[in-house]
């Protein structure tokens, strides 16, 4: 008995104690990309670690922790709610930034959330961990930057961000210093919305997601920036990781391709499941996809680093002919498109650490092949064709940005060229305020662009006073008005001030421009480029303020008030309205007839309470009052698609025992605006049987408001740790409630005789005066959409 005992205490105490793994976390100046020396205390134990740039962390048992790195003459870092596999190696890295020098006396400041000499305020971070356990995100990023402030969205299904007032469009991506123009599945062309996010969440070390104060390496962002920050291989040996679930299925690898180890993969493919819950819940339309993602290192002995990158996703489309025939369901099959949709980018990077600095040279390539095919109630003859529409746009970049010192002042400077093709073959029927048009489109264009700029920054006053300015330079060679760079010159200048260890002030102003959309630049009438002589950059100007406060626990309380100006939006001739109002759905933003008159204004104020994970409690409250306003046909501004007034969102969660995680969010967000149907002429038979849909009055632009939105989502979640591997079982349950929509525009469509025809009520009447009898009722309420699955480590 005794014997069996203590074989069985034996057991389990072998179980228990190899349910461990190791860190390697690679520490180096933010600036330089140099390694440092350093010490790690891994939280809340207090063990230490010692190490010169790469430092081993040694035997922890299965769990999150958080990590607090400390070296002579820099600023205290962290790495929160890291997440220790067993029997795996995993590698992290962290930049510290440095103190100023010759201080007599100084407070070293733990830095708990960052920020940066060019952009002290409108930067958020967030973590891998903190997306993957974020409620509602479903792993994606994009849904989960939901829970910080100056962020709203039009629906539960979609990736469309206007962020502080802007549209959708204004958003730019980057992954490890190349530019990513594509980051959702059926992205709306011309913006940069869509149902589902590509980028593989799990190779994400963190994502630094920029409001404002962009740094002046960047071009082309209006009201945003994203910069996808890749974590590390692991390097023991090749781990693997799948996760299957309703959504979607996707297998990982990741680990040493050499036996030095300096050769390093990431490599993940998924599949999409949403087509089979889109059916199961009755949803009218069935997407599915794959996607790929790729990122293979080579690690020099002298800390230079050589890179290849990759990501690409693959879409297609079918209606669901079961749904229930609700109304909405009918009117969404007779609308929606067949829209196929592939794209890719690919890289290369060499990164070189100078002696004083460091300099990137990044190459890539990314295209688009984008199509939509519709015929009038999907009846598929030549006479009911409304558009068949095929374009692709192709992008070569070169990229080259060094950072050095000199006399305590630290400067980046680089240059940029872009070689562009965008070619479209299209047959399109449309109805816009007071025209018919048919548009037989054939046009290729070729579009260089090119950039250059330099950013200074120090600190003065023992590290009090951090300043920071810059200058950049853009130009196409599109047309007379985009080809001159001074016309370009994107001036910013930052500024931040400690009041003490906690409170600080900060200020930031720029000038930004972004050239207009492809669709726009390559449209085609009559043999010629409708918009060559009239186009321009788009020119936004910021102004922010704020305060920020950082607490113990992990607080941080911001307060930001911002003021943005627009000028030369791209301004539609058909409708009479500015492009800033569109591009929150299927289809394309651009492909039409503009010119750059369109102008704007948008401002407000944000507030954000964060609480990084202590006492295994985490929380997020963000409040945004703000207005957006954009010109009409007549010059005067109104209120944009996009003019939320109040945003609120509250994310909280909690670490329980037994590697449960449980977490809540709850979104509001104010009625937006919205332009009522001119149902009297949508009904004529002539301009319904091409518009296949009720049309907008544009005259009445944004004139009545939508319903206040609202949505809660739960996730809840639990791990199992064995001795080699960990089993997690996730669910997500999106507006677990079910809101209203969030539009209060009626849904429309034909009444219908015996056999499914629109029954016209004046058939006696000459052609171009009869007119459809309609049926007119509410959207459905929202579908809760839950998500579950699993995921093994190994």
């Amino acid at each position: 008995m005794k014997f069996r005992i203590s074989l069985l205490l034996t057991i389990v105490s072998i179980i228990i104690f190899s349910q461990t793994g190791n860190l390697n976390v690679n520490v180096y100046d933010e600036f330089s990309k140099k390694p440092l020396s350093a010490e790690i205390k891994v939280l809340p134990s207090g063990s230490a670690f010692l190490g010169i740039g790469n430092i081993f962390v040694s035997e922890l048992q299965s769990g999150n922790y958080s990590l607090e790195i400390t070296s002579d003459g820099y600023e205290t870092g962290f790495l929160k709610d890291t997440n220790v596999v067993p029997n795996q190696n995993l590698t992290f890295s962290i930049g510290l930034n440095k103190i100023a020098k010759n201080i007599d006396e100084v407070i070293i400041t733990k830095k708990q959330y960052k920020t940066t000499a060019e952009s002290p305020l409108s930067l958020r971070n967030i973590t891998s961990e903190e997306v993957q356990k974020n409620a509602g995100s479903t792993r994606d990023v994009s849904k989960a930057i939901l829970s910080f402030p100056g962020v709203g969205s039009t629906a539960t299904f979609r990736n469309d961000l206007f962020i502080r007032g802007g549209s959708s469009a204004e958003n730019k991506f980057y992954i490890d210093g190349i530019e990513v123009p594509i980051i959702n599945h059926f992205q709306t062309q011309g913006a940069s919305g869509g149902p589902r996010g590509i980028i593989t969440i799990d190779f994400i070390k963190d994502v630094d997601f920029y409001s404002g104060a962009f740094p002046a390496s960047r071009n082309g962002a209006l009201s945003s920036l994203f910069e996808f920050n890749l974590k590390q291989a692991r390097k023991d040996k090749l781990g693997y990781k799948a996760v299957i679930g309703l959504d979607d299925m996707q297998l990982m690898a990741d680990g040493p391709l050499s036996k030095d180890q300096s050769w390093t993969g990431l490599f993940s493919i998924r599949k999409s499941n949403l087509q089979l819950l889109f059916k199961a819940i009755g949803l009218p339309f069935l997407p599915s996809y794959y996607d790929g993602t790729f990122k293979i290192s080579k690690k020099y002995q002298s800390g230079d680093e050589l890179f290849f990158l990759g990501l690409g996703a693959k879409d297609s489309f079918k209606f669901n002919e079961n749904a229930d025939p609700t109304l909405s369901n009918l009117t969404l099959i007779d609308q929606l498109p067949v829209s196929p949709q592939w794209n890719y980018t690919v890289g290369a990077g060499y990164r070189h650490l100078a002696e004083n600095g460091n300099w990137l040279l990044t190459m890539s390539r990314n295209m688009l092949d984008n199509q939509a095919l519709k015929y009038y109630r999907n009846i598929e003859t030549p006479e009911n064709l409304l558009y068949n529409y095929k374009s692709q746009e192709s992008e070569n970049k070169i990229r080259f940005d060094r950072n050095f010192t000199w006399s305590d002042y630290q400067f980046s400077t680089g240059t940029n060229v872009n070689f562009s093709k965008y070619y479209n073959n299209s047959t399109i029927k449309n109805v816009t305020q007071n025209a018919i048009n048919f548009d037989d489109v054939l046009s290729e264009i070729n579009v260089f662009q090119y950039g250059l700029y330099l950013q200074t920054a120090k600190k003065f006053f023992n590290d009090q006073l951090q300043l920071s300015a810059g200058v950049r330079f853009d130009a196409s060679d599109y047309n007379e008005n985009t080809q001159n760079p001074l016309d370009q010159f994107s001036p910013r200048f930052s500024l931040s001030y400690k009041i003490n260890p906690e409170f600080s002030l900060n200020f930031n102003t720029g000038i930004y421009y972004q050239l207009p959309a492809y669709t726009a630049l390559g449209f085609m009438e009559n043999g010629l480029f409708s918009n060559k002589e009239t186009l321009s950059y788009i020119r936004n100007s910021h102004l922010v303020g704020g305060v920020e406060y950082n607490g113990k626990n992990n607080l941080r309380l911001t307060v930001e008030g911002y003021y943005k100006k627009y000028k030369n939006y791209p301004f539609s001739l058909r409708n009479q309205i500015s492009l800033a109002n569109i591009g929150a759905n299927f289809g394309v933003v651009g492909n039409e007839p503009l010119d750059s008159r369109g102008f704007g204004e948008t401002y407000g104020i944000e507030f954000l309470a964060q609480k990084r994970t202590v006492n295994n409690f985490y929380g997020i409250v963000a409040y945004t009052f703000g207005y957006s306003k954009f010109s009409n046909a007549a010059g005067n501004l109104l209120p944009s698609s996009w003019d939320s007034r109040h945003i609120v969102a509250v994310t909280a969660g909690k670490y329980l025992k037994r590697n449960w995680n449980l977490g809540a969010r709850f979104r509001m967000q104010s009625g937006l605006p919205e332009t009522p149907y001119d149902l009297q002429r949508s009904s004529l038979v002539n301009i319904w049987n091409i518009s296949n849909g009720p049309l907008q009055n544009f005259d009445l632009l944004n004139s009545t408001r939508g319903n206040l939105s609202h949505q809660l989502d739960l996730r809840a979640e639990k791990k199992w740790i064995f001795k080699k591997w960990q089993f997690t079982a996730y669910m997500d349950i999106v507006n677990a409630y079910g809101s209203k929509s969030p539009s209060k525009l009626p849904v429309v469509n034909l009444q219908r005789d015996a056999n499914n025809n629109g029954i016209i009520g004046n058939p006696t009447a000459p052609e171009n005066q009869q007119y459809y009898l309609l049926e007119t009722g509410e959207i459905d309420r929202s579908t809760p959409i839950p998500y579950f699955g699993f995921i093994i480590e190994f």
